[in-house]
């Protein structure tokens, strides 16, 4: 088998390029859903809500002081959740390309290593033929 079969076979360009796709968004998605899984606990810690609760009355430009803080964090936290489940999908969008370009390697290497196994041993008969 020569170099040039490996990387005019379209199967096999196709496969590694599912591979490093699925590395690359494995890799990406893992870091970021690290990332905002660590994001959503912080913010899921802050105990703002009950510490409002135990609030008995509040003047008006208080309240809207503590509902500000508490409505900012629940943003956080709502677009950190979003965010969270994007990166999961890439993830695991990852394992998959990494599995079906794994898979489509394997095959385009056995249709390689038929087809130069064929063309040897057409190429002996025919070499046997003329001698």
């Amino acid at each position: 088998m020569k170099a040039r079969d490996i990387y005019s076979s379209y199967l096999l360009m196709f496969g590694v390029l599912c591979l490093f796709l699925g590395i690359g968004n494995w890799i990406v998605g893992a870091l970021e859903s690290a990332k905002y899984q660590a994001l959503l606990h912080k913010t899921a810690q802050t105990g703002l809500e009950e510490s409002y609760r135990s609030f008995q009355e509040l003047d008006q430009q208080k309240n809207e002081e503590v509902l500000l803080r508490i409505n900012q964090d629940r943003e956080r936290y709502s677009a950190a959740r979003v965010k969270l489940d994007f990166y999961h999908v890439v993830l695991i969008g990852g394992r998959w390309l990494l599995l079906i370009g794994t898979g489509v390697i394997v095959i385009a290497m056995i249709r390689l290593m038929r087809r130069d196994s064929e063309s040897k041993i057409i190429k002996a008969v025919f070499s046997s033929r003329e001698g």
